[in-house]
């Protein structure tokens, strides 16, 4: 098997896993972002209108993507990141790294973070 449909074989996975994800009724987008900032599999709930435009979102998904790779750089004495997490007046944010991507997920203000969290890293298969 080649490495691109390697790659598409593994983007298919986490798009079905960010299917199951949006399933929980707090859960606005789940997303996973390559270590280019680019979206590569998952989106939005159907029916839910993004807060930010195209632009302002593939800003964030670099941002995201660079953040994440700057955190690995104090695995050695603080040991790796399972997930990092920001409460907005909006939504909350949720970001878990997985090898070179991070999962990105959006999540409504109101949810409680450590829950959905341990679900997601459940569902997900992270440990």
């Amino acid at each position: 098997m080649n490495i691109q449909l390697e790659k598409t074989s593994e983007y298919w996975i986490y798009d079905q896993k960010c299917k199951k994800l949006l399933d929980y009724d707090e859960i606005r987008f789940a997303g996973l972002i390559n270590n280019m900032g680019h979206l590569v599999a998952g989106g939005f709930k159907p029916g839910i209108s993004p807060l930010e435009d195209d632009a302002e979102r593939k800003k964030m998904y670099m941002e995201l993507a660079l953040r994440v790779s700057m955190r690995k750089d104090f695995d050695y004495s603080l040991g790796p990141v399972k997930y990092a997490a920001s409460r907005r007046e909006k939504a909350v944010m949720l970001s878990f790294p997985m090898n070179s991507n991070v999962l990105l997920v959006s999540a409504e203000p109101t949810v409680d973070i450590d829950k959905i969290a341990n679900k997601i890293i459940k569902l997900v298969g992270l440990k």
